[in-house]
This record gives structure tokens, sequence and C-alpha cells, in this order.
């Protein structure tokens, strides 16, 4: 009966190497199994992207440093790791991970070392640290008692140069944590993250000696903040930026300025420069000639497209380079040899250059695909030099820039990118009813087909100096388009008159003139979309934070085709803001005073003084300390909403400035928008 029913040895061993052999083929049909496809975008793919940025480089070019932002659920933060990347291909590894973030990474000058910011053990103020790139742990540098507001090595890495705020007043011996009262002498009272802005707050020069920890501090404490100092290349001089845009003898005006980085020196003012957003000053390697950006008049510096020039410093002559004029540039990088490393912001496009100082040439460099957010010091022009960039349906990550080729070194965001099915974005142009042309982006619901409408948010970028371009970060509104895209909306952006990347002239039109020419341009992009046939017309939203929520008061006062709007940080009363936020200086110098420009500000104050012609029902969103736009102007038109009766709701952000940082909150924010939405253009 056995060999009836009993299994001999070798039909065991049979049956165990037939197992094996099926176990193998289905893993290996496991394994040729496609991935999971794409999938259309969620609010879990927004928060598990990485934020990329703090990029810098080592001498050699060969390496970049930058930071990786990473959503701490736990902790309700985003929390900020120092990376390393080498541009020769190597494997990115991180380098710094403290658990209250790092900032302001830096290459000492011989390479061997890299410095950050950061707040560690019972610091009180974040301070400066040194970790040695051939292993062991970070050591503390400085202990200083003021807030680092920024540093640099000198060339032969002996000394620091430091802004620091100065430090603040010590509380009663008796009770150490009692507050103190704020006491305000300046002109500008106001800063978003910071509050009230009293005489400690202010930036000053300050030269470290690492060796013997001495501190000395070179420019006097006052109300005028020192910015973008550097080094001379011989070591023996500092060059810096003093903040005279509030001095009536000289409004709008960097002083560029020479001290020696010494005690009790005595500063020489070289040149009177106009204001330019992201300022760098760059030394000439003979140290007689400084590359800088620079803005525009007075009356108009606020909507400044900044530009290249250089400045003689032995007689203070500043030259435009010409070759850079029709572009609005930002992050200047010296790359040796009188070339300088821009990016320039171009009708959509966020274009890397490099420019020649002495014949003015600009070469345009990349192919159009990607947007480039930041970018590194090389040695050489012709060397591959690190860039964060993105583009449509590729989110930020670092790139070796070659010539007109990116080649990605990191894929932070790699996984991400590949499980999301993004919408495509299309370039497209309007023109409003005074024959004025402005050019966007449309992103298409997902899926979307030929004949069908759909409904259409015009989800309006901040700023106004900004512009919508074919990127894609993590945090941007680039971000809640695809969402909208995703959710079944056509998103449309527009850059419209105000906006960077169309010249000087269509950037300060508006200029003591809000909410006139911007909304005809975006009645244009909503006429264009509905005559194309794709938008519908009784299902019309907006939305936008910042400038993008301030036109979006002006829109539903004027336009009762909107049916859902979501104002993020807006305001349709500015006689309420005055001296309240931190425009004091725009106020001022561009559209004058409530007293002097009674008319004016009776004309930019109409959402609120005109609310009983809004029926959009409109989401209200701020956080409730912010000083850049603060909330009262939320706060305001909700009020006016419900006692006309239209439907609306307020949403404060407990702590939360002009920007949304706490994860729950940015979750909280992407949630509220579809839901609006939903509620009111998909009933």
């Amino acid at each position: 009966m056995q060999g009836q029913s009993g299994r001999t040895r070798s039909t065991v061993t049979a049956m165990r190497v037939g197992a094996m052999l099926a176990t193998l083929a289905a893993g290996t049909a496991l394994q040729a199994q496609p991935a999971p496809a794409p999938h259309p975008l969620t609010i879990d793919d927004i928060m598990a992207l990485k934020t990329v940025g703090g990029l810098t480089c080592s001498p050699d070019g060969k390496q970049a440093a930058y930071l990786v932002g990473t959503v701490d659920a736990k902790a309700d933060k985003r929390h900020q790791a120092l990376w390393l990347a080498d541009l020769a291909g190597d494997a990115p590894r991180v380098l710094v991970d403290n658990p209250d973030g790092v900032a302001d990474a830096q290459f000492t000058p011989d390479g061997k070392a890299i410095s950050f910011v950061a707040k560690r053990g019972k610091d009180e103020h974040a301070q400066i640290w040194v970790l040695d790139r051939r292993g062991g742990e970070a050591q503390k540098l400085t202990d200083v008692k003021g807030e680092i507001l920024g540093y640099k090595w000198s060339p032969d890495a002996r000394r620091l140069l430091l802004t620091l705020s100065d430090a603040k007043p010590e509380g009663p011996k008796d009770d150490p944590e009692r507050p103190r009262p704020l006491v305000i002498d300046g002109t500008q009272i106001k800063e978003d993250r910071q509050g009230f802005v009293t005489a400690e707050d202010h930036g000053h020069l300050y030269v470290f000696d690492v060796a013997t920890k001495a501190l000395t501090q070179i420019t006097p404490s006052g109300i005028a903040d020192e910015t973008a100092a550097e080094w001379s290349p011989d070591g023996k001089t500092i060059a810096y930026l003093a903040d005279h845009r509030l001095d009536p003898a000289a409004p709008a005006t960097d002083w560029l300025t020479l001290v020696a980085p010494e005690a009790k020196a005595t500063p020489r003012v070289v040149a009177k420069l106009a204001y330019a957003f992201g300022q760098k000053l760059i030394w000439s390697a003979d140290g007689t000639r400084i590359a800088h950006l620079y803005g525009d008049v007075v009356k108009v510096n606020e909507y400044t497209q900044p530009h290249l020039a250089q400045t003689v410093l032995a007689t203070g002559v500043t030259t435009p380079v010409a070759g850079a004029l029709p572009y609005s540039v930002a992050f200047p990088v010296s790359l040796g040899a009188g070339k300088v490393g821009l990016v320039a912001a171009d009708d959509r496009h966020e274009v890397p250059l490099v420019a020649d100082l002495a014949s003015g040439a600009v070469q345009r460099l990349g192919d159009g695909s990607l947007a480039v957010a930041d970018q590194c010091d090389a040695p050489d022009a012709k060397a591959p030099r690190a860039v964060i960039a993105s583009g449509d349906g590729k989110p930020s990550e670092v790139y070796a820039l070659e010539g007109n080729r990116f080649r990605v070194l990191t894929s932070h965001n790699r996984e991400v990118a590949a499980r999301v099915a993004w919408a495509p974005v299309e370039d497209f142009a309007v023109k409003a009813i005074d024959g004025s042309e402005a050019h966007g982006l449309l992103v298409r619901p997902l899926g979307a087909k030929p004949g069908t409408r759909y409904p259409a948010v015009m989800w309006i970028h901040g700023g106004p100096t900004a512009q919508d371009a074919h990127e894609l970060e993590a945090i941007s509104d680039n971000m809640f388009r695809q969402l909208l895209a995703a959710n079944g909306y056509a998103a449309l952006a527009l850059n419209y008159r105000g906006s960077s990347g169309r010249g000087d002239d269509y950037a300060r039109t508006i200029a003591a003139d809000w909410g006139n020419k911007e909304v005809k341009d975006l009645h244009a992009a909503y006429d264009w979309a509905v005559a194309q046939g794709f938008a519908d017309p009784a299902r019309l939203g907006s939305g936008g934070w910042s400038y993008g929520g301030i036109l979006t008061d002006f829109l539903i006062v004027r336009d009762n085709r909107v049916k859902a709007a979501i104002s993020g940080a807006g305001e349709g009363n500015i006689f309420a803001l005055f001296g309240v936020d931190q425009y004091i200086k725009q106020y001022s110098q561009e559209i004058g005073t409530p007293w002097g420009a009674f008319d004016r500000y009776v004309q930019m104050s109409e959402p609120l003084l005109h609310a009983d012609r809004i029926k959009t029902p409109t989401l209200f969103l701020g956080g409730t300390a912010d000083d850049n736009v603060p909330l009262i102007g939320g706060q305001q038109l909700y009020q006016a909403l419900k006692l006309t009766g239209v439907p609306t709701r307020l949403v404060a952000y407990p702590e939360e400035f002009h920007g949304i940082r706490r994860p729950s909150f940015q979750r909280d924010r992407y949630e509220r928008v579809l839901d609006w939405y939903g509620r009111y253009l998909k009933p």
C-alpha cells in the first residue's frame, strides 16, 4: 500500500525542485508586471513632495550642498536637512539632519569644510557650526547674542563677516521672563515674521575672529540696515548696501558702501543705487569694480524688474550691462573671468544666462524645458554648474547645467513624480478690452474631452512682481492648479499687467492704480476660456493668495459671473492697512498718503466700499500673525458679506505669517479649496 500512497525521496526531491522553480517563475512574473498606472494628483502626493533649496557650491565647482525639506507629521512642521551632491554623478548623501533644522550652508574657502546656521541644545539663538568634510561631528563656531542675518567667510578663512541684529534688552532681574515694552523709532514699524521693528532688529556688520572668537563691530547701530555684505578678493575691504529707502533726501536708494574690516573704520559711500530685490555684490578679481543688480525710480520701485550693472569703485560710475537689459534677472552668481550667471524671467520661463561684463553680451543656456529657481557660483563659465530646477510634471531637483543640457543629480521627488498623472500645461494669450495683450498658462482637467465644458478657476499669482511659469515647486500656485485639474476643473494662470517676464513697462503700468488694468486682463482670460468652449460660463471661479487674493476681491465686486471665490491674504480696504502692514515705503512713495491722495485710496478700496455689489460666495483665508497682508483685509470683507447675506466663511490660521508653513494648515488649505469650489461650482 505504501507504493500507492507513500512518497519516495526522489519524488519529494522532484516536488521541492518543482516548487522552487514555480516560486522563481512567479517572482519573475511579479517583477515583470508594469508599475501601477499614475493616478490623479492628491493632497497626500503634495504633502509628500520635498522642498529643495539653499544651494551653495564648493570653490572648485565639483560639489553642491543644498537643503531638503520634508514634512514631519508628528511634530507638524517641515523639517530641513543639509545634503551634498557631486556634479560628477555620485549618489547624494545627507550631511546634517538637525531636529530644529539647518540654514545658510557655505563651503569654507579651501573647500575642506561646510558651515551652516542651526540652533542646537540650549542655544537661545541659532549659531554657526562647521563640519569637516573628512568626517566627525559639527563643531559650534560662534556664540553671539543677536540674530545671525547673514555671514561670509574671509578669503583666508580666518574671519567671518557677520550681519547681526543687536541683542535684545534683558528682562528685569526679578522676573527675566516678564515682557518689556517695544520701543519703536523708525518709519518702518512692521515686517512679516518679525512683527514690530525695534531699534534692535536692524542688521549691522561685525567681524568674528575664528581663532580668538573675538567679535568686532564695524558699522554702527542705527536704523539703516546693512545687507549683501561681501569681502574684497584681498580681504582688506568689505562692500555692502545701506538701506536709505525711507530717507527723504534719497528715497528708494541703496547706498553701495566700502569699509575696512576693523573697529571704528570710516565707511565710504561709492554709489546710490535704486533698490533691486535679490541683490548680490560680485567683486571683480582685481578689486576695482563690483557687479550688482539695480532697480527703478521711486514711484515704481515696487515693480522693479532687476537688471545687471557694474560700478567702478574709484569713480562711483555705474554702467548697465547692455545685453542683459531686456530681461528681469535674478540669482546673480560669479562665473570667473568677468562672467556673471543670471536667471531671466522671460515670458513664462525662468532662463539661465551668462553675461559678459566687458562686452555686455548675453548667452542663453538650457533648452527651455526647466525653470531655474537657484544656482551656484562656478570657477568657469564653461564648466557645469549646479542649479535647482523644475518643469511641467517635474518637481524640483538639483541638476548640473552643462551648456544647453540639464543633467539631474538628485531624486528627492522622483517617486512622487512617477506615481502622479500630471495634467498637461498649455500656453495661451488674450487681448484685454483696452488692447493690451496678456500671456498665461492653461491646465485642462485631467482627461478632458473635446467639446465638453468644465468649471474653470482663475488661480491668480501674488506679487504682483512675479510670473506664472513652466515650473513645479512643492509649495506653489502651480501645485494648486494641478490639484484643481486632477479634480475636474480647468485652471487658468494669467500674467496680468504688473507681472514679471514682459519688461519694465508691462510691470510698472499698474503703479498707484491697483485693481484696474489687471482686472481687465483677467476678464479677457475668462472671455477667452468661454469662447474656446472648455469653460462653463455658469461655473467660473477665482482664487489666489496675497496680490492674487487682492485681485480676487476686485474681481468679485465687479463681475457677478464669478460663482465661487477664495481670497487668501487679500484686502478690500487700503485705508485699513496704511501703517499696519509692512508697506509704508510703497504707500508713501508710490500711492501717497490717505490725506494727500484721498480719492486714490477710495478707488483702491472699492471691494469694501461697494461690498453690497458682491454676490459671489467667498472663502477668506489668512494667518493671524501676517504683517505682510494682515488678516484684517479678509475680516472686513467677511463681515460685509455676512451683513449682505452672501455665503462666506473666514478661516484664520493661528500664529501663521504670510506664508502658511505648518503642514496640517497647508493640508487644511488644500482641503478647503476643493470643498469650497466643489460646493459652488459642482452642485
